[in-house]
């Protein structure tokens, strides 16, 4: 997955994550990724990147993401594609 890089990094136009218009993953820190449980996007990046969580399963239980109303199942799939460092592990299991 591809970076889209036509749009501003919420960090040079200071939008605190709620501009919707920043790089789909990876630009936006303070993004909401889960809307129901509040959790960003540093926080789902740092579970793949620092705790090693490589299934969906795995980063809906370390951050609870996606177990709300389970919009953001797509996203956090998204986001596992592009940080974990094997993408073979990855499982849409909910």
């Amino acid at each position: 997955m591809e970076l889209d890089t036509s749009s501003p990094d919420c960090r040079t136009v200071g939008c605190g994550g709620e501009c919707r218009g920043c790089r789909t993953v990876g630009s936006c820190p303070d993004r909401l990724v889960c809307r129901c449980l509040g959790v960003t996007e540093e926080v789902v990046i740092a579970a793949i990147t620092t705790l090693g969580v490589r299934t969906l399963q795995q980063l809906k239980e370390v951050t609870e993401a996606g177990t709300g109303c389970r919009c953001c199942l797509r996203q956090l799939h998204n986001y596992l594609v592009v940080y974990s460092s094997s993408s073979a592990e990855i499982c849409s299991a909910r």
